[in-house]
Order: structure tokens, then C-alpha cells, then sequence
């Protein structure tokens, strides 16, 4: 089943507590990232062309080990990420793309403050 980007929107603003970020891991979801956060969240992330399953899941992987770990935004997104599929060998790397409003700082915030 499809979603529209619409539709998707809608449903997490039905929230009472709207994310902060949003992943979007899967194909050519980078495209829907500039209306996300102008209007839904103030960080999103999406794949800039087609992703490998395995390229995707490595990527989450890292992604979500930052998160825990209480790494900024900024760096949730790119370096660790890039770094994890390239130590594995797997062609991703350059896919994942970050967007952010206009009114935060992906380095300064961090989505968890670890004890």
C-alpha cells in the first residue's frame, strides 16, 4: 500500500506529541523531507536514490545506537551512519540526506540526554 506524503503528515500531527524526527528508511524518501519539516517535524531523514535492504538495516542499526547514546542530530545522520555501511562494504553510504527547519541546530540537539 502506498501513502501519500499527505497522509503520512496528517498522522503524525494527530499526535499529541508530535516526534522531533523522522526517518523515513526506504527509497527516494529524501524527496518528502523539505515539506516535513517545513510543516510536520523539525528534523527528517530520507534516502536520497534506492537502498539495499541490508544497507538500510545497517544504516537504522547506527542510527538508533546513536539515538541511545545521545549523539546531536548532526551527527545521527551522516558520519556514523556512512561510516557503518562503508566499514561493511555496502554502497549506501552517500544515500541518507538530513533536513532541519529553519529555526534549529542539528548539532546542538540531541534527541536523548543519556544519565
Amino acid at each position: 500500500m502506498i501513502v501519500t506524503a499527505g497522509a503520512f503528515a496528517s498522522a503524525v500531527q494527530a499526535t499529541d506529541q508530535p516526534p522531533i524526527l523522522i526517518m523515513l528508511n526506504s527509497c527516494l524518501s529524501a524527496a518528502q523531507l523539505e515539506r516535513l519539516v517545513s510543516k510536520v517535524v523539525p528534523f527528517a531523514i530520507g534516502m536520497a536514490d534506492e537502498i539495499d535492504d541490508g544497507d538500510a538495516i545497517t544504516y537504522a542499526a547506527r542510527f538508533y545506537a546513536n539515538v541511545a547514546n545521545g549523539q546531536s542530530t548532526s551527527t545521527q545522520r551522516m558520519p556514523a551512519g556512512r561510516a557503518a555501511l562503508e566499514l561493511g562494504g555496502l554502497s549506501g553510504a552517500d544515500l541518507p540526506t538530513l533536513a532541519w527547519s529553519e529555526d534549529v541546530d542539528p548539532t546542538a540537539t540531541h534527541l536523548v540526554k543519556p544519565d
